[in-house]
């Protein structure tokens, strides 16, 4: 992608640098509390925010879990928990790690993430595996939905980060596979790029500055 004005690189993280696969969670969980939860949840949202609330740091780990237990109707220890919910969370391939630490010798790249505190954890390890660095050794920033208390598509969240990056919209291009969060970012100003969930391709990339 030849974009010679781009300074600013912002990413999401699952379904962009990670591989995301929702349902492999929830048919974790299914497994643990042996009744279909992703059913239970989309019939009642409306008692279920506290995954929002998570999200958006309104909610600790502990309670977090708690709620989780709720729905079950167990009391699963932290690890079988935290391991069903990070069953979404795949692997980084060699082949895009590659590309994104290329990017950041050459551009301002920060990732802009719907998240929480257990997949964060879980995602510095993975990351830390797939490229032998943390996280804030490689990107300029990073910015998470629960630690912001903001999320995407809120334009004041695409807002904040700007702000936060001293970038200009008109020289930053934004990754992300949801539709939602790229017609924000559109309506501000910011180049955008909707990947395919997982596909992310070295053509949709920046070809890096002359």
């Amino acid at each position: 992608m030849n974009l010679p004005f781009i300074d600013t690189i912002i990413l999401d993280l699952g379904g962009v640098i990670i591989n995301l696969d929702i349902d492999h969670a929830f048919d974790r969980f299914s497994q643990l509390f042996g009744k279909d939860i992703r059913s239970e949840l989309l019939h009642d949202l409306d008692n279920h925010r506290f995954f929002l609330d998570y999200e958006l740091g309104l909610l600790d780990d502990k309670a977090f879990r708690n709620h989780l237990n709720t729905i079950g109707n167990d009391d699963l220890g932290d690890d079988k928990l935290d391991a069903a919910w990070n069953a979404m969370l795949g692997e980084i391939p060699t082949e895009r790690m590659a590309w994104i630490s290329d990017l950041a010798k050459q551009y301002k790249v920060a990732i802009l993430s719907n998240t929480n505190a257990i997949h964060i954890r879980r995602f510095d390890e993975v990351f830390m595996r797939a490229s032998g660095k943390h996280p804030s050794q490689l990107f300029h920033k990073t910015y998470y939905s629960h630690i912001l208390h903001d999320r995407k598509p809120n334009e004041s969240c695409f807002v904040t980060v700007l702000e936060d990056l001293k970038s200009n919209p008109a020289s930053t291009v934004f990754y992300d596979d949801n539709l939602d969060n790229i017609e924000t970012a559109r309506k501000l100003g910011i180049n955008t790029v909707l990947v395919e969930k997982n596909q992310l391709q070295k053509e949709q990339l920046p070809d890096g500055r002359n």
